[in-house]
């Protein structure tokens, strides 16, 4: 009973709000089209109309029809108003009306100038399942204007004055006008309409705005191809619709914004959407709502990550084998014992009660150090020892000896033959704590960097500089000094053709921990028809592992160096190997001789006194 209420109502409704009606007829044809036309799905109607002020029987009217059904709540707008403004002010008046999905939108004009104004304001309140528009309009401006709108959900109803109703025009995915002629006493099915096809593009030619950004997209030799334009195939062939590529100027790339209002301009990728020059969009776009005031986004298709190049660490030279297989610790530790042992041999030898003159050896404060050093290298002097503390005390210093010169032997073997090096960055704390510079390509991920609630984030983005020639931040990876950043895919990429794996090691090296991720989507225009079916198939070839298998196809993987792979399985030992060894002789010597020297000038001047 309520639902028959209701129908009759709005019946009415619209006969009241349609000025001049040619006849009852008319109305009751409009009406069954509206209800053809109608989601059955989405609860809610929407009506706008042409009237200068409220009339309050009509809002009573809309209170009573929405406590009559509740299940299709009506809500009543004015064109001459703020649409934005009343589609608020009537949802707050219905409080529980925030919690509609979708409405059904119906709109009444006798202005055709003003339906652009209307439709912005009404898709900024509300979700618009079905936009039924019934106004007087030319039919080559209906068809350029619902060109322009390129939307499906918008149907528009043509009348003639007097004359009542007189065709359906709705705009198609391939970019045609489908017209329905209306005659008196006829009703159209949704079928006739189009809307219970298996929808699809239906052969439209798209075109799709692209850069040079291996592994994401390749342009070589006017071929292009790579992981987004393997997925654009998958999409056409599903869709069934065809592309042209249109390559942006390489020093524009992604582009950027600047201006306000009509002012308002964009370059590359953003300003081939913003302008309509382009349908889509290829170039690893992050989903960025700052800009979704210019294009539109498709659903994600994958999670791509942010991170950092930095100077891979070379070897330590060899010369360094004769210090590191000890650490600090171990170093100081060990003098503080040599010490330790000469001065208790000396006191043992000077005051024990059974202390002979083979004993006494140890008074001599070179002696001792000679001996003692010559411990740790394995070196023995005879000697007749009685002191039974010195004995026992030597026994244990000789055992600290040999475990001490057993280790610093082998780590010694081990640093002249292994190419030992230094850990890298791998961290963001050691990247914001290390000296070298830091190189970012856009504005917009420094912006993200600074406004992050990680403090560590903020003050690496206080610290990177931006730069808009990707070919020259990667340029920088190999100068030692810059910590270069850009999407891992294309790090590897750059990483594995520009700096290949060396014999040496590698030149540059990826931080394991990156900086953030991002949603990477296809580019589309703002509000665009395509979004509905793009985002369809995107899941299903997420879910089919397409993505993933285009993404093995073209993506380079990291490549992990091991020094064993570039030595020959016989090694002799070079110079470079021994360089500690002979470094060492050669300081020795130089010392020897130092003092060597040094005694001679004694002697002489010595010789010189005694004659006087």
């Amino acid at each position: 009973m309520a639902k028959t209420i209701h129908y009759v109502s709005l019946t009415i409704l619209v006969l009241a709000l349609f000025a001049n009606p040619s006849s009852p007829l008319e109305g009751n044809q409009l009406f069954n089209l509206i209800l053809t036309l109608k989601n059955p799905v989405c609860p809610s109607i929407v009506l706008i109309f042409d009237q200068l002020s409220w009339d309050e029987e009509l809002e009573d009217l809309s209170e009573e029809l929405f406590q009559l059904s509740y299940s299709n709540p009506i809500i009543l707008l004015s064109s001459h108003q703020n649409v934005l403004q009343e589609c608020a002010r009537s949802k707050s008046k219905w409080n529980n009306l925030g919690a509609i999905a979708c409405s059904n939108v119906i709109i009444f004009s006798r202005h055709p100038e003003e339906l652009g104004r209307i439709h912005h304001q009404l898709t900024d309140c509300i979700y618009a399942s079905q936009i039924v528009i019934v106004a007087e309009m030319a039919s080559n401006w209906a068809d350029l204007w619902l060109k322009k709108m390129k939307s499906e959900i918008i149907v528009l109803i043509l009348r003639e004055r007097h004359k009542g109703l007189r065709e359906i025009r709705h705009w198609m995915t391939n970019n045609e006008i489908n017209r329905v002629k209306l005659l008196r006493k006829s009703n159209v099915s949704r079928k006739e309409l189009g809307f219970e096809t298996n929808r699809n593009l239906m052969g439209r030619n798209l075109i799709v705005a692209t850069l040079n950004f291996p592994p994401v997209v390749f342009i070589s030799n006017q071929s292009i191809y790579g992981i987004e334009p393997s997925l654009m195939e998958v999409l056409a062939s599903d869709l069934n619709f065809t592309f042209d590529y249109f390559p942006v100027s390489p020093n524009e790339m992604w582009g950027s914004v600047s201006g306000e209002g009509e002012n308002l301009t964009a370059t590359g990728l953003l300003g081939a959407l913003m302008k309509k020059e382009a349908d889509v969009a290829l170039g690893n776009l992050y989903i960025d709502y700052t800009r979704l005031s210019i294009i539109g986004f498709s659903s994600y298709y994958k999670i791509s990550e942010e991170c950092f190049s930095v100077p891979a660490t070379r070897p330590y030279p060899k010369w360094k084998a004769l210090y590191y297989p000890f650490s600090n610790q171990v170093w100081i530790a060990t003098i503080l014992s040599i010490f330790f042992v000469i001065l208790t041999l000396r006191l043992v030898a000077k005051w024990s009660i059974e202390s002979s003159v083979v004993d006494a050896y140890y008074h001599d404060p070179v002696l001792c150090f000679l001996t003692v050093w010559g411990h740790l290298f394995g070196l023995q002097q005879a000697q007749e020892i009685r002191s039974m503390a010195n004995r026992i005390f030597l026994v244990w210093w000789l055992f600290g000896a040999l475990i001490l010169s057993t280790g610093y032997r082998s780590g010694l073997i081990s640093f002249m033959t292994f190419p030992f090096t230094p850990a890298p960055i791998n961290t963001i704390e050691q990247l914001v704590a290390s000296p070298i510079k830091k190189i970012i390509y856009d504005p917009l991920m420094k912006e993200i960097l600074m406004k992050s609630d990680n403090a560590l984030q903020r003050q690496l983005g206080s610290q990177v500089v931006t730069n808009d020639n990707l070919t020259y931040m990667f340029s920088l990876m190999d100068s030692g000094d810059w910590a270069v950043d850009a999407n891992l895919d294309n790090l590897r990429y750059v990483v594995a053709t520009q700096y290949p794996m060396t014999q040496d090691g590698p030149r540059v090296h990826l931080m394991s921990e990156c900086v953030f991720s991002m949603r990477a989507a296809l580019g589309l225009q703002k509000e665009s028809p395509l979004k509905l079916y793009f985002d369809r198939e995107i899941q299903r070839v997420i879910e089919a592992g397409l993505v993933e298998y285009h993404r093995s196809r073209f993506a380079k993987k990291a490549v992990t160096w091991n020094p064993k792979t570039s030595k020959k399985k016989m090694v002799a030992f070079s110079l470079d190997s021994l360089q500690g060894a002979f470094y060492s002789y050669a300081i020795f010597v130089s010392l020897s001789t130092l003092a060597f020297i040094g005694e001679l000038i004694h002697a002489w001047i010595k010789t010189r006194f005694l004659k006087k």
